[in-house]
């Protein structure tokens, strides 16, 4: 619907490095949005398949299942929300049953321990919490995709974005449209790197894996070819990632992208963190306004 328009914002993504990810919602849409009921079939779906056992669907309050997306306050026009970056990679107090927590194994490369990576201590994975953050955000995107009002916001909307959440391979999934707008910015950029994305998605993998892994450090990239606007994103995982949708890029227009091998919570909010961090640097673009 935004690849040709220049409709006014209802809705941003924006990172700040002391906080994550940051939803703002206009508040002309807020007022005039039906609440998400609690009784609504996709929040009882989720319910069912996660056993969730709250949700908060009033905004000026805690939003999403458990009320994991946080309630900030409004700044100027707009309702702001944090999304929580959830440790998912959690190291326990058991020692490790390979390494007997030594952390070491002298038949690697690296001398650490394979099995929990030098930690020297059990280590498991629980998405419980990003599943919550992941599940609510793919309900409330649903419910913004389609704004039956115009907001009096003066400035364009840039991205939409649509999630998913389900236990199983691709289920963190997303995809969106960039604006018109947003694509004539990428544009001016020619081929380029774009670090403020990379940063953004480090810092957000870091926060839901508790550190860096030296085999991790180089798989981040956020860079543009050509003069088309054609925008590549890539974290950790299996060619993981965020690129143009099929045939979806023309001359003058926005263009649809779409995600390949986003398998988990933790890659789908990396990717998020590069989707906000695109967003603040176009908007703060006098030409972009």
């Amino acid at each position: 619907m935004i690849v040709r328009d220049r409709i006014p914002c209802w809705y941003e993504l924006s990172f700040r490095a002391a906080v994550g990810i940051v939803l703002r919602i206009h508040q002309d849409f807020a007022t005039n949005a039906t609440p998400i009921q609690p009784s609504a079939p996709i929040v009882q779906q989720f319910k069912r398949d996660f056993g969730f056992k709250k949700f908060g669907g009033v905004f000026g309050h805690d939003l999403g299942y458990e009320h994991s997306l946080k309630f900030l306050g409004q700044v100027g026009q707009f309702l702001e929300y944090h999304i929580p970056a959830s440790l998912c990679r959690k190291v326990t107090t058991k020692l490790c049953r390979r390494c007997k927590g030594l952390a070491e194994d002298e038949n690697t490369a690296t001398g650490k321990c394979l099995w929990c990576d030098g930690e020297g201590r059990e280590v498991v994975i629980d998405y419980a919490e990003a599943y919550a953050v992941s599940a609510s955000l793919t309900t409330l995107l649903l419910l913004m995709s389609f704004p039956e009002i115009e907001t009096s916001s003066p400035n364009p909307q840039l991205m939409t974005v649509q999630t998913m959440t389900v236990r199983e391979q691709h289920g963190g999934s997303l995809h969106g449209e960039y604006s018109t707008v947003l694509v004539e910015f990428l544009r001016t950029m020619g081929q380029s790197q774009i670090p403020e994305m990379v940063i953004a998605m480090q810092e957000v993998h870091k926060m839901m894996e508790g550190r860096m892994a030296d085999y991790h450090r180089h798989s981040f990239s956020a860079y543009t070819l050509g003069n088309e606007g054609c925008l590549n994103v890539s974290c950790p995982g299996d060619a993981c990632g965020l690129n143009p949708g099929h045939m979806s890029i023309q001359e003058g227009n926005g263009y649809k992208f779409s995600c390949h091998n986003v398998d988990q919570m933790i890659q789908q909010m990396t990717l998020l963190g590069a989707l906000a961090a695109l967003h603040d640097l176009a908007r703060h673009r006098p030409t972009v306004k």
